[in-house]
């Protein structure tokens, strides 16, 4: 989901509570918190030698260590401090959005939106998982693309290795 498909699917829904469902049976608490709208900017080099560049937003969710029992951000709330953010600075709409969520049972994670739902004046966000990959890897699939651009041999080639590069300089174990 864009960010800005976000911001619309709040304006389209006023004064509905929001839920952010993060595993099978397990929501973030109703009285998290916003507490900032993140342009993230990732600049890498993947082990082809090949350099990526993107964008996205995340938006991070927080609990306070005591239930607030008089605290909740429904979708205008949440459209408000959207709109706020982007008094300050512009806030990459047309990029992906990410919630950033940890708690005391969850290790902090990046989790991306799965889907929604709009169900008796509550939006529920399915936030699923992002894994890893090999983009050199990934890159082999594009016709020219060289099984060496990755960092590791291809399946069923050696590695070769010098004795001598093994051997330290230093004479102490």
């Amino acid at each position: 989901m864009k960010y800005q498909e976000f911001k619309e699917l709040l304006a389209q829904h006023p004064n509905h509570a929001l839920r952010f469902k993060y595993g099978e049976h397990s929501f973030v608490r109703e009285d998290f918190h916003i507490t900032e709208i993140k342009n993230v900017t990732y600049d890498t080099v993947d082990c082809g030698g090949i350099q990526n560049k993107w964008n996205e937003v995340h938006v991070q969710l927080w609990e306070a260590e005591e239930k607030q029992a008089d605290h909740r951000v429904n979708t205008s709330k949440a459209l408000g401090i959207a709109n706020a953010v982007d008094k300050v600075r512009a806030t990459y709409a047309k990029e992906v959005v990410k919630f950033e969520y940890g708690n005391n049972s969850f290790h902090t994670a990046i989790l991306p939106v799965n889907g929604y739902q709009v169900l008796d004046n509550v939006i529920t966000f399915s936030l699923g998982k992002d894994s890893t990959t090999c983009k050199a890897q990934d890159r082999q699939t594009a016709a020219g693309e060289d099984v060496s651009a990755c960092c590791s041999p291809a399946v069923g080639e050696k590695m070769k290795v010098n004795l001598s590069d093994l051997v330290s300089s230093n004479k102490c174990c």
